[in-house]
């Protein structure tokens, strides 16, 4: 058992060596080839034969570093390579055989190991019993030690073709499963990056939909301010303080919401501070703001507050959004109705009663058009924008499912 042992740890041992350091193998198996091929080649009668017998086996040995390449192709030019040697001892046939088939059941497919292992087992018996030098003598007198001969060519022929066989196939098995396991962890690895591509492009865009909704909404509100300002300065100046004071806050909100968005960099993906001053209750504190630069802006909510802070922040940003392109395109409108229903669905709506701009109106709004429709595609919704019967400017989005 102990004995047992020590051998499995020993081959185990051997082939992890041989997955490390393939080269120091092939030549290993090159020299235990020359070896043992050796002594059977110095004990054919007749000294002429040593010296050409020698250089085949160098040349045969040499083809072994092709083995995991080409391991048919090292098959059959060692094997036609052996044979006129095979003709004086059968036994070096048979010894090359058992080297190749094992790399092609290794490298190659064992159905391909098995058929050149049938069709040189065929080859080397027909030399073995009808080859001039071969087991099979010429005077009946001596035919049963030639007979006998031949069942112990056989049968260890065919032993040593059946362990090179299930050894390969057995070595081969474990390596293409261990190349398959290789191969997933690979492509594991590829869509692991891919994935991680796709969430930063995600995340930039998201980013990149803040910035524009903070910056534009701000920026909006700022220019207002400031017009307002400058417009009353002289007759109303305590009027145009209190509008400069707005400024400041506007711009001070602004900053933190910047603050905000930038601090996600340094947040774990579970972080919810993009949702911080831009949630469901929120949305009063918002229309205040636009209703403090003089737009008419009436908030109808209905409904229970949705339990994902991103529908949240998505209806907060839509609104946003939809106010401001009202405060920079629309013409004095006399009422501009916010209207959030959440019940199964989410449904937003944002209608002014003013005129819009030519070069605004149309589904080609811009920028915060095409970032109020890629949040509602995230939770599977639809975003509309376009004047409606009565010439009134209409924004409403549907998130389907998100008010559960």
């Amino acid at each position: 058992m102990t004995v047992s042992a020590s051998m499995t740890r020993g081959i185990a041992s051997f082939a992890h060596q041989g997955r490390r350091r393939p080269r120091t193998v092939d030549v290993l198996i090159a020299l235990s080839w020359v070896l043992l091929s050796s002594f059977s080649v110095a004990a054919i009668p007749g000294s002429e034969v040593v010296a050409p017998g020698v250089s085949v086996l160098l040349v045969a040995a040499g083809l072994v570093f092709f083995r995991r390449s080409r391991p048919v192709l090292t098959f059959a030019i060692s094997f036609v390579a052996t044979l006129p040697l095979a003709l004086f001892d059968p036994t070096l046939g048979s010894l090359a055989v058992a080297y190749s088939v094992f790399a092609i059941a290794v490298y190659d497919v064992p159905r391909r190991a098995w058929q050149c292992a049938s069709l040189s087992a065929g080859v080397l018996l027909a030399a073995a019993l009808f080859s001039p030098f071969g087991f099979l003598p010429a005077n009946d007198r001596a035919l049963g030690n030639g007979i006998a001969g031949v069942v112990t060519y056989v049968v260890t022929g065919f032993l040593t073709l059946l362990v090179a066989l299930l050894w390969g196939q057995n070595s081969g098995s474990r390596k293409r499963y261990v190349d398959g396991l290789v191969e997933r962890a690979h492509h594991l690895e590829r869509e692991h990056d891919q994935q991680v591509q796709l969430a930063v492009l995600a995340e930039r865009s998201r980013i990149a939909r803040d910035v524009h909704d903070i910056v534009a909404h701000s920026l909006s509100v700022i220019v207002r301010l400031n017009d307002g300002a400058d417009a009353v300065l002289e007759r109303e100046p305590l009027k145009a303080r209190e509008a400069i004071g707005q400024v400041g806050g506007v711009a001070r909100s602004a900053l933190g919401e910047m603050r905000r968005v930038i601090s996600v960099l340094e947040s774990s993906p579970q972080s919810t501070s993009l949702s911080a001053g831009a949630s469901y209750e929120d949305l009063e504190r918002l229309v205040e703001v636009y209703r403090g630069v003089g737009l008419p802006v009436s908030l109808t909510v209905n409904g229970r507050t949705p339990s994902q802070t991103g529908v949240q922040m998505t209806i907060f940003r839509v609104v946003q959004e939809a106010l401001t392109n009202v405060l920079r395109h629309s013409e004095a409108p006399s009422l501009v109705g916010v209207s959030v229903e959440s019940d199964s669905d989410v449904v937003v709506t944002v209608r002014s009663d003013g005129h819009i701009h030519n070069e605004s109106s149309g589904d080609s709004v811009g920028r915060g058009l095409v970032g109020m429709r890629e949040r509602a595609a995230l939770y599977g919704g639809t975003l509309a924008a376009g004047p409606d019967e009565e010439g009134s400017w209409i924004v409403r989005l549907v998130l389907p499912g998100a008010g559960a």
